[in-house]
Protein backbone atom coordinates (compact mmCIF):
# COMPACT_ATOMS: atom_id res chain seq x y z
CA UNK A 1 0.00 0.00 0.00
CA UNK A 2 2.85 2.60 0.71
CA UNK A 3 5.22 1.51 -2.20
CA UNK A 4 1.94 2.07 -4.64
CA UNK A 5 1.19 5.44 -2.91
CA UNK A 6 4.51 6.40 -3.07
CA UNK A 7 4.67 5.53 -7.03
CA UNK A 8 1.98 7.34 -7.37
CA UNK A 9 3.02 10.77 -5.49
CA UNK A 10 5.98 9.72 -7.71
CA UNK A 11 4.50 9.78 -11.00
CA UNK A 12 2.71 13.44 -9.81
CA UNK A 13 6.16 14.57 -9.01
CA UNK A 14 7.03 13.93 -12.36
CA UNK A 15 4.27 14.97 -14.28
CA UNK A 16 4.58 18.59 -12.76
CA UNK A 17 7.92 18.77 -13.61
CA UNK A 18 7.39 17.62 -17.30
CA UNK A 19 4.52 20.29 -17.65
CA UNK A 20 6.46 23.08 -16.64
CA UNK A 21 9.94 22.08 -18.74
CA UNK A 22 6.75 21.62 -21.66
CA UNK A 23 5.58 25.24 -21.16
CA UNK A 24 9.07 26.90 -20.67
CA UNK A 25 10.61 25.33 -23.74
CA UNK A 26 6.94 25.85 -26.23
CA UNK A 27 7.27 29.64 -25.28
CA UNK A 28 10.91 29.49 -25.83
CA UNK A 29 10.01 28.55 -29.43
CA UNK A 30 7.49 30.58 -30.09
CA UNK A 31 7.22 33.39 -32.64
CA UNK A 32 8.52 36.76 -30.95
CA UNK A 33 10.48 35.41 -28.19
CA UNK A 34 12.84 37.61 -26.67
CA UNK A 35 11.18 40.72 -27.63
CA UNK A 36 10.02 42.97 -25.10
CA UNK A 37 7.56 45.74 -25.36
CA UNK A 38 9.35 47.92 -22.78
CA UNK A 39 12.01 47.85 -25.71
CA UNK A 40 9.56 50.31 -27.85
CA UNK A 41 9.55 53.41 -25.09
CA UNK A 42 12.22 56.22 -26.13
CA UNK A 43 12.14 57.45 -22.66
CA UNK A 44 14.62 54.68 -21.56
CA UNK A 45 18.32 54.63 -21.68
CA UNK A 46 20.97 52.76 -23.26
CA UNK A 47 21.84 50.88 -19.82
CA UNK A 48 18.07 50.47 -19.38
CA UNK A 49 17.80 48.70 -22.97
CA UNK A 50 20.82 46.63 -22.20
CA UNK A 51 19.26 45.45 -18.82
CA UNK A 52 16.12 44.58 -20.64
CA UNK A 53 18.11 42.48 -23.42
CA UNK A 54 20.12 41.00 -20.38
CA UNK A 55 17.13 39.57 -18.74
CA UNK A 56 15.33 38.04 -21.82
CA UNK A 57 18.94 36.70 -22.89
CA UNK A 58 19.03 35.14 -19.33
CA UNK A 59 15.43 33.21 -20.08
CA UNK A 60 17.17 32.52 -24.02
CA UNK A 61 19.35 29.58 -22.50
CA UNK A 62 16.30 27.32 -21.51
CA UNK A 63 18.41 24.43 -19.65
CA UNK A 64 19.90 27.43 -17.15
CA UNK A 65 16.44 28.94 -16.67
CA UNK A 66 14.98 25.37 -15.58
CA UNK A 67 17.96 24.67 -13.31
CA UNK A 68 17.30 28.38 -11.35
CA UNK A 69 13.88 28.10 -11.45
CA UNK A 70 14.03 25.04 -9.67
CA UNK A 71 17.01 26.01 -7.33
CA UNK A 72 14.28 28.96 -6.51
CA UNK A 73 11.09 26.82 -6.06
CA UNK A 74 12.70 24.61 -3.46
CA UNK A 75 13.65 28.15 -1.31
CA UNK A 76 10.18 29.33 -2.12
CA UNK A 77 10.99 31.83 -4.59
CA UNK A 78 8.47 31.71 -7.75
CA UNK A 79 10.63 34.45 -9.21
CA UNK A 80 9.03 37.64 -10.50
CA UNK A 81 6.81 38.70 -13.59
CA UNK A 82 8.20 40.51 -15.85
CA UNK A 83 5.22 42.37 -17.50
CA UNK A 84 3.63 42.92 -14.01
CA UNK A 85 6.91 43.67 -12.27
CA UNK A 86 5.81 42.03 -8.76
CA UNK A 87 6.51 38.37 -7.24
CA UNK A 88 4.87 35.38 -9.39
CA UNK A 89 4.16 33.89 -5.46
CA UNK A 90 2.08 37.57 -4.35
CA UNK A 91 -0.23 37.43 -7.47
CA UNK A 92 -0.82 34.16 -8.01
CA UNK A 93 -1.81 34.35 -4.15
CA UNK A 94 -4.10 37.36 -4.67
CA UNK A 95 -5.62 35.60 -7.54
CA UNK A 96 -6.25 32.20 -6.38
CA UNK A 97 -8.84 32.26 -3.95
CA UNK A 98 -11.41 34.15 -6.47
CA UNK A 99 -10.71 31.12 -9.17
CA UNK A 100 -10.95 28.10 -6.64
CA UNK A 101 -14.26 29.76 -5.90
CA UNK A 102 -15.41 30.65 -9.31
CA UNK A 103 -14.05 26.68 -10.23
CA UNK A 104 -16.21 25.08 -7.23
CA UNK A 105 -19.48 26.61 -8.05
CA UNK A 106 -18.94 26.19 -11.58
CA UNK A 107 -18.38 22.48 -11.12
CA UNK A 108 -21.20 22.08 -8.31
CA UNK A 109 -23.80 24.17 -10.48
CA UNK A 110 -22.76 21.28 -13.95
CA UNK A 111 -22.68 18.45 -11.29
CA UNK A 112 -26.15 19.06 -9.49
CA UNK A 113 -27.78 20.14 -12.74
CA UNK A 114 -26.44 17.39 -15.19
CA UNK A 115 -26.94 14.54 -11.89
CA UNK A 116 -30.69 16.07 -11.86
CA UNK A 117 -31.53 15.63 -15.30
CA UNK A 118 -29.66 12.39 -15.72
CA UNK A 119 -31.75 11.15 -13.02
CA UNK A 120 -35.05 12.40 -14.02
CA UNK A 121 -34.70 11.33 -17.37
CA UNK A 122 -34.19 7.40 -16.21
CA UNK A 123 -37.14 7.70 -13.79
CA UNK A 124 -39.77 9.30 -15.88
CA UNK A 125 -38.34 7.26 -19.09
CA UNK A 126 -40.18 8.89 -22.12
CA UNK A 127 -38.44 9.08 -25.24
CA UNK A 128 -39.54 12.24 -26.57
CA UNK A 129 -37.71 13.99 -23.12
CA UNK A 130 -34.47 12.14 -23.93
CA UNK A 131 -34.52 13.41 -27.31
CA UNK A 132 -35.26 16.58 -26.43
CA UNK A 133 -32.19 16.95 -23.79
CA UNK A 134 -29.70 15.04 -25.88
CA UNK A 135 -30.48 17.38 -28.72
CA UNK A 136 -29.74 20.62 -26.57
CA UNK A 137 -26.91 19.25 -24.80
CA UNK A 138 -25.53 18.67 -28.14
CA UNK A 139 -26.33 21.92 -29.69
CA UNK A 140 -24.74 23.59 -26.54
CA UNK A 141 -21.59 21.31 -27.12
CA UNK A 142 -21.09 22.77 -30.58
CA UNK A 143 -20.79 26.63 -29.09
CA UNK A 144 -17.39 27.40 -28.20
CA UNK A 145 -16.25 27.75 -24.44
CA UNK A 146 -15.63 31.54 -25.49
CA UNK A 147 -18.67 31.98 -27.19
CA UNK A 148 -20.90 31.12 -23.76
CA UNK A 149 -18.99 32.99 -22.04
CA UNK A 150 -19.73 36.01 -23.85
CA UNK A 151 -23.35 34.80 -23.56
CA UNK A 152 -23.15 34.75 -19.83
CA UNK A 153 -21.36 38.40 -19.79
CA UNK A 154 -24.67 40.06 -21.93
CA UNK A 155 -26.80 38.27 -19.44
CA UNK A 156 -25.63 39.52 -16.54
CA UNK A 157 -24.36 36.02 -15.10
CA UNK A 158 -20.82 35.53 -13.00
CA UNK A 159 -17.74 33.41 -14.63
CA UNK A 160 -18.91 30.70 -12.38
CA UNK A 161 -22.77 30.41 -14.37
CA UNK A 162 -20.08 30.82 -16.79
CA UNK A 163 -17.83 27.65 -16.71
CA UNK A 164 -21.25 25.23 -15.11
CA UNK A 165 -22.73 26.45 -18.46
CA UNK A 166 -19.61 24.68 -20.52
CA UNK A 167 -19.29 21.88 -18.61
CA UNK A 168 -22.69 21.03 -18.38
CA UNK A 169 -23.54 19.29 -21.12
CA UNK A 170 -20.35 17.39 -21.38
CA UNK A 171 -21.03 15.98 -18.00
CA UNK A 172 -24.94 15.52 -18.95
CA UNK A 173 -23.94 13.75 -22.10
CA UNK A 174 -20.98 10.92 -20.61
CA UNK A 175 -23.40 10.54 -17.35
CA UNK A 176 -26.52 9.87 -19.52
CA UNK A 177 -24.58 7.12 -21.25
CA UNK A 178 -23.08 6.02 -18.37
CA UNK A 179 -26.37 5.20 -16.57
CA UNK A 180 -28.04 4.45 -19.89
CA UNK A 181 -26.07 1.01 -20.39
CA UNK A 182 -25.90 0.63 -16.45
CA UNK A 183 -29.89 0.43 -16.51
CA UNK A 184 -29.67 -1.93 -19.61
CA UNK A 185 -28.28 -4.87 -17.51
CA UNK A 186 -29.75 -7.77 -16.69
CA UNK A 187 -29.79 -7.69 -13.43
CA UNK A 188 -31.90 -4.76 -13.70
CA UNK A 189 -34.27 -5.16 -16.31
CA UNK A 190 -34.90 -8.60 -13.75
CA UNK A 191 -35.49 -6.58 -11.07
CA UNK A 192 -38.29 -4.33 -12.90
CA UNK A 193 -39.42 -7.81 -14.34
CA UNK A 194 -40.26 -8.54 -10.64
CA UNK A 195 -41.84 -5.27 -9.87
CA UNK A 196 -39.27 -3.52 -7.77
CA UNK A 197 -39.93 -0.20 -6.97
CA UNK A 198 -38.42 2.17 -9.69
CA UNK A 199 -35.97 4.47 -7.49
CA UNK A 200 -34.65 1.79 -5.64
CA UNK A 201 -33.25 -0.16 -9.15
CA UNK A 202 -32.34 3.42 -9.77
CA UNK A 203 -30.30 3.77 -6.40
CA UNK A 204 -29.36 0.59 -5.63
CA UNK A 205 -28.78 -1.58 -9.23
CA UNK A 206 -27.99 1.54 -11.56
CA UNK A 207 -26.15 4.55 -9.94
CA UNK A 208 -23.75 2.61 -7.29
CA UNK A 209 -22.51 -0.01 -10.17
CA UNK A 210 -21.96 3.29 -12.41
CA UNK A 211 -20.30 5.43 -9.32
CA UNK A 212 -16.53 4.25 -10.73
CA UNK A 213 -17.55 5.64 -14.18
CA UNK A 214 -19.12 8.74 -12.55
CA UNK A 215 -16.23 9.03 -10.00
CA UNK A 216 -13.55 9.04 -13.33
CA UNK A 217 -15.64 11.61 -15.27
CA UNK A 218 -15.29 14.20 -11.65
CA UNK A 219 -11.81 13.73 -11.86
CA UNK A 220 -11.44 14.89 -15.58
CA UNK A 221 -14.12 17.55 -15.19
CA UNK A 222 -11.78 19.21 -13.03
CA UNK A 223 -9.24 19.43 -15.44
CA UNK A 224 -12.47 20.57 -18.17
CA UNK A 225 -12.89 23.82 -15.63
CA UNK A 226 -9.40 24.31 -15.06
CA UNK A 227 -8.88 25.17 -18.75
CA UNK A 228 -12.17 27.31 -19.25
CA UNK A 229 -11.20 28.94 -16.27
CA UNK A 230 -8.72 30.97 -18.68
CA UNK A 231 -10.91 31.97 -21.31
CA UNK A 232 -14.06 32.85 -19.20
CA UNK A 233 -11.90 34.78 -16.53
CA UNK A 234 -10.42 36.91 -19.47
CA UNK A 235 -13.62 37.79 -20.93
CA UNK A 236 -16.00 38.50 -18.07
CA UNK A 237 -12.89 40.54 -16.77
CA UNK A 238 -12.94 38.19 -13.39
CA UNK A 239 -9.58 39.22 -11.81
CA UNK A 240 -8.74 35.49 -11.41
CA UNK A 241 -5.46 33.19 -12.63
CA UNK A 242 -7.72 32.59 -15.31
CA UNK A 243 -6.89 36.15 -16.70
CA UNK A 244 -3.87 36.44 -15.35
CA UNK A 245 -2.50 33.98 -17.70
CA UNK A 246 -4.22 35.50 -20.54
CA UNK A 247 -2.09 38.88 -19.31
CA UNK A 248 0.98 36.83 -19.03
CA UNK A 249 0.67 35.10 -22.20
CA UNK A 250 0.25 38.28 -24.39
CA UNK A 251 3.20 39.79 -22.83
CA UNK A 252 4.92 36.45 -23.44
CA UNK A 253 5.75 36.47 -19.28
CA UNK A 254 7.70 33.25 -19.13
CA UNK A 255 7.67 33.50 -14.84
CA UNK A 256 4.17 33.53 -14.19
CA UNK A 257 3.55 31.09 -17.19
CA UNK A 258 5.98 28.77 -15.91
CA UNK A 259 4.37 29.05 -12.30
CA UNK A 260 0.61 28.38 -13.33
CA UNK A 261 1.43 25.77 -15.37
CA UNK A 262 2.62 23.98 -12.58
CA UNK A 263 -0.24 24.90 -10.59
CA UNK A 264 -2.32 23.90 -12.86
CA UNK A 265 -0.56 19.98 -14.19
CA UNK A 266 -0.38 19.96 -9.99
CA UNK A 267 -4.50 20.53 -9.46
CA UNK A 268 -5.27 18.02 -12.97
CA UNK A 269 -2.89 15.71 -11.50
CA UNK A 270 -3.79 15.96 -8.29
CA UNK A 271 -7.64 15.48 -9.03
CA UNK A 272 -7.01 12.42 -11.34
CA UNK A 273 -5.43 10.32 -8.61
CA UNK A 274 -7.97 10.78 -6.10
CA UNK A 275 -10.53 10.01 -8.31
CA UNK A 276 -8.00 6.83 -8.94
CA UNK A 277 -8.51 6.51 -5.48
CA UNK A 278 -12.17 6.86 -5.25
CA UNK A 279 -12.87 3.93 -8.30
CA UNK A 280 -10.59 1.26 -6.77
CA UNK A 281 -12.29 2.22 -2.74
CA UNK A 282 -16.21 1.93 -5.34
CA UNK A 283 -14.50 -1.54 -6.93
CA UNK A 284 -13.79 -2.85 -3.24
CA UNK A 285 -16.15 -1.95 -1.32
CA UNK A 286 -18.71 -3.45 -4.17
Amino acid sequence: MLRAAGRRLGYLLLIVLSAALLAAALMRLAPGFGMDERQLDSRLSAGSLEAIQAERAREANLPRYFWNYLAGLCRGDLGSSISLGRPVRELIGERAGLTLGTLAFGLAVAWLAGVAAVFCLELLRRPWCDVTATALSGTVLCVPAAVLALFCLYAGATAAAAIGAILLPRIFRYARNVIGAASQRAHVLAARARGVPRISILVRHVWLPAMPELIALAGVSVSMAIGAAIPVEALCDSPGVGQLVWQAALARDLPVLVNVTILVAALTAAANLVADIGRAACRAGG
